[in-house]
């Protein structure tokens, strides 16, 4: 989701392109190749360009921390064993997630076009950026486009104090046909994602009630701006079941089944290497599926614009405006941010100059 806080002083924007060159120099100074140096710094300047700026070089020294502990293997032997017509196990060999992502996405789609669906599920994982992204990657190839991950010792299960799932992302891209709105939906089963949480407390915001479990007191960031696992946070709907938080955690349990149990990456593991001590041991899953498979793609597509043209001429609630479809405003902040440069707030641009610093990196900020 767009951040909608104030950008705070200090802030300043620069060329996506700029952002994306430095990144790209950070990853290949710790041992990533050209190439997927590339597509890392791709996804992550694409979330800022999104206006999801906890996703975007904010992550940079994230990566790098497990990069240079070794938990992350830079050179992955990563391979894809196609199971049936429509499904396939890739193991990522402990390699970075958005590496794995984009080869597991692409065999997907392989598949779905040849057989109507594709899914592949990926074991020995990392953290894969934005879910939108690779789901986006199949709506713009004319499919539906499905993308999910797990990830570990974040997030308290209902009546727990503990933090042990992750905040388990999914994202579902729908095309919108020619000159029509597509939808893109790009969620976290918490009530916020991590980032958003670390991206408050650098900017010396207060943490909503409802974002984190009480238990434990004020949640803090350690030495390295990331968020310390001492503040699990609360599954969609928040503490118990009063407003629903059950429901959550029943979203946040089924995505770690299916990229966990189901890829064979074992749960205890993510939670042991959730700290960066050890491999981040995820896994994801990635599915396309042709429209043409249900009905006629025209067909499909007039009828969701007219759900959203419904959607858009319901009564609005005081001081609004508009009813917005899932990635609409995020297509409206990649336009702006395009035109005017991506935000770097200070704390992530003190970050960035620290890396430079210490890996002798040109390319500045």
């Amino acid at each position: 989701m767009v951040e909608n806080a104030p950008l705070p002083p200090g802030t300043k924007r620069y060329d996506p392109a700029v952002v994306e060159s430095f990144i790209a120099s950070a990853l290949r100074a710790v041992g990533i190749s050209t190439e997927d140096a590339a597509l890392v710094a791709e996804v992550l300047v694409g979330a800022d360009l999104r206006g999801v700026r906890s996703h975007g070089a904010a992550r940079v020294t994230y990566f790098l921390n497990f990069l240079e502990r070794g938990t992350i293997n830079p050179r992955p032997n990563m391979v894809f064993t196609q199971k049936t017509d429509t499904t396939g196990l890739f193991d990522a060999d402990n390699g970075m997630g958005i590496i794995a992502a984009g080869k597991a996405m692409d065999e997907a789609m392989k598949m779905a076009a040849k057989h109507g669906t594709g899914f592949v599920a990926v074991a020995n994982s990392s953290h894969f950026g934005y879910a939108g992204y690779w789901a986006e990657r199949a709506m713009r190839r004319g499919f539906i486009g499905i993308s999910m991950s797990n990830s570990g010792g974040r997030t308290a299960p209902t009546y727990s104090s503990e933090g042990m799932l992750g905040t388990n992302p999914f994202s579902v891209g729908i095309n919108g046909g020619e000159g029509g709105t597509n939808f893109l939906l790009d969620m976290a089963t918490t009530t916020v994602a991590v980032g958003k949480i670390e991206t408050a407390l650098r900017e010396g915001r207060e943490i909503p009630k409802g974002w984190v479990s009480e238990a434990h007191g004020k949640p803090e960031l350690d030495k390295k701006g990331v968020l310390k696992h001492e503040s699990p946070l609360l599954p969609l709907g928040g503490a118990g079941t009063e407003h629903g938080g059950h429901k959550g955690y029943g979203l946040n349990l089924m995505i770690e089944l299916l990229c966990g149990a189901v890829t064979g990456t074992p749960f205890a593991d993510r939670i042991a290497g959730a700290d960066g001590s050890s491999r981040p041991a995820m896994g994801h899953l990635f599915g396309a599926i042709q429209i043409q498979g249900f009905r006629e793609p025209t067909a499909v597509h007039a009828d969701m614009q007219e759900t959203f043209k419904i959607l858009r001429g319901a009564k609005k609630e005081p001081g609004q405006d508009r009813v917005y479809i899932h990635g609409e405003p995020e297509a409206i902040a990649t336009e702006e941010n395009r035109r005017i440069g991506i935000p770097i707030t200070p704390k992530i641009l003190e970050q960035l100059h620290a890396v430079a610093e210490r890996l002798r990196i040109n390319d500045t900020l």
